[in-house]
């Protein structure tokens, strides 16, 4: 028996146990919104039936809309929704290195946007588990040779992580399934041992369990001979046969392939909380309020029916035009006759109307719409969505710092390694990259910034009417610029500050010569007047030995 393959499948019984008291609340949550991950407390068969006890399908909506919410505003794949910057304000105005950013965020943009990679198909499905569950497991996965990662949305039921010390998490094992023929496929025939060997032979359909286990390599060349668990790499990767207790492969990765992004958290808890958890009293409402609400529809569309108990009745015709003889007595009195409770299907309607809003504001479905009445302002509605991000802030946030911060740093360091990257100017050795998101959500949260300057200026307006020295206060270029970045205005349409300051000199002496060519112009205009007119009074009498005056007084002033 492999040590280390034991040791690992006793730590992930370990971590399983851990989140044991999870599983059953992830359970409830997936048969009432999202049955199709639903696979928690026990397998379900392929095909089978996950919605037979859902009546309203408002929860699953919810959960799509903002999923679609956050995949359109957050990493929309027809936006840029990041780009690459340096926190030195006048190096990221260098043009070269400002080029260089665009550049490289454009060829990072292009990985993310290749089909084979199907990024923004899975990042979908990571959001709806962030919406359900509150946590969502995401890997990427590089693809040898072929030069793009491999993006997945991993099910929650089948991961179990751990946190380091500073509460990132750091580990994760994945516990999965495969035939023995796809093991064969996988790992290759040498390394199948025991039962899986001989099933590869006799049984290549049979299912096996097996255990992907990403951790640091440190914890693994503990209890293996040190190098080779991680090929050298800071994180290792493990694949083993659970079934016979062996490692089918080793290897590592120089980046933590999985992203594992919490909703919210709460203290001293690993895993996170979602809003279908607090939804979920409303959602169960509201399933068995639409199932009450059914059942009175039914009764009131096809009442029971009440009869004297002791008559003798043929049974009763019920369809469109048919006629039940001995139905009325002598009198004419109907022996059958329906019973009406007084329903009121009206009540039960408006309660679950009632409902469907609390489990549509929980989802955040009004911010994820961005609109509000059709009369309102441009103003108002700026006010509205600021309002709105405020609680949508934090946990953007958290969607930042752990999955798209680590997602990006290593899609970067993949392309450098690959050589799919530019070569960085030499003003950008040693200098740390930082991700600047442009997004549209992101964008409107900067927005508020572009609001607060907009009013300012509004508001001393009319001050600098009666005391336009007041404006001096203002710096038209830093708030020009501010702008533009609150408004989210793209940096290759900004020219730096270098080169404005050339644009502004070049115009200064353009201006000096236009005025300095006018000045001549109206010199030479002013001499051709002159010339005229001591020839016009050169004409008369007198006249000559006048100008020869003028001339002789004008030589002795220059002279």
């Amino acid at each position: 028996m492999d040590d280390l393959a034991h040791e690992l499948v006793r730590r992930h019984g370990e971590l399983k146990a851990v989140r044991g008291t999870w599983e059953a609340h992830w359970q409830e949550l997936a048969d009432f919104v999202r049955p199709l991950r639903a696979d928690f407390t026990g397998p379900r068969s392929p095909g089978e039936k996950r919605s037979r006890e859902i009546y309203d399908g408002t929860p699953g909506q919810a959960v799509e809309g903002l999923a679609a919410g956050l995949w359109g505003m957050v990493t929309n794949a027809a936006n840029q929704w990041f780009a690459l910057t340096v926190d030195d304000p006048d190096l990221a105005g260098f043009q070269p290195v400002k080029e260089w950013l665009e550049l490289a965020a454009d060829h990072m943009r292009s990985l993310f946007a290749h089909n084979g990679g199907q990024f923004y198909a899975r990042v979908f499905e990571l959001y709806a588990d962030l919406a359900t569950f509150g946590t969502g497991v995401f890997y990427s996965e590089d693809v040898i040779g072929e030069g793009y990662l491999r993006f997945s949305t991993r099910p929650l039921a089948e991961t179990c992580v751990a946190e380091d010390d500073a509460g990132t998490v750091d580990t994760v094992f994945r516990s999965f399934q495969m035939t023995a023929r796809q093991a064969v496929q996988r790992f290759g025939d040498g390394q199948l041992e025991g039962k899986l060997r001989d099933a590869a032979e006799k049984q290549p359909d049979r299912a096996f369990p097996f255990l992907h286990a990403v951790l640091p390599a440190e914890e693994v060349d503990d209890k293996a001979e040190r190098g080779k668990a991680a090929r050298g790499k800071p994180w290792a990767s493990l694949y083993v046969d659970v079934t016979g207790r062996k490692v089918l492969r080793r290897g590592g990765f120089a980046e933590f392939p999985f992203q594992v992004p919490r909703w919210s958290t709460a203290a001293g808890e690993i895993y996170g909380r979602s809003p279908a958890m607090l939804a979920l009293a409303d959602v169960k409402m509201l399933n068995q309020m639409a199932r009450s609400t059914i059942e009175a529809a039914h009764k009131a569309v096809n009442p029971p029916l009440i009869a004297f108990d002791d008559g003798v009745y043929r049974p009763m015709r019920l369809y469109p035009g048919s006629v039940n003889f001995g139905g009325v007595n002598q009198d004419g009195r109907p022996l059958v006759q329906p019973l009406l409770t007084g329903t009121r299907v009206d009540i039960g309607l408006e309660m679950e109307e009632q409902r469907r809003g609390a489990i549509r504001e929980a989802f955040y479905f009004s911010l994820m719409q961005m609109v509000g009445r059709a009369d309102m302002t441009a103003t108002e509605v700026m006010a509205r969505q600021e309002e709105k991000l405020r609680l949508l802030g934090p946990h953007l946030g958290r969607l930042q710092a752990e999955f798209l911060d680590p997602l990006i740093d290593r899609v970067f360091a993949v392309m450098q390694r690959n050589r799919q990257l530019p070569e960085p100017p030499p003003e950008l050795e040693g200098r740390e990259l930082k991700v600047d998101y442009v997004s549209p959500l992101a964008k409107a949260q900067k927005a508020a910034d572009g609001q607060a300057m907009l009013r300012a200026l509004e508001s001393i307006a009319p001050l600098a009417q009666i005391a336009p020295t007041v404006m001096d206060n203002f710096d038209p270029d830093t708030l020009a610029r501010r702008l533009a970045e609150a408004w989210g205005a793209p940096a290759v349409i900004l020219r730096g500050e270098q080169e404005v300051a050339e644009l502004r000199q070049q115009r200064a002496e353009a201006q000096a010569a236009q005025q300095q060519m006018a000045m001549l112009q109206q010199a030479a205009q002013m001499a051709e007047q002159g010339a005229g007119a001591a020839q016009r009074l050169a004409a008369t009498e007198g006249g000559a030995e006048l100008v020869q005056g003028i001339a002789g007084a004008v030589g002795q002033a220059g002279a």
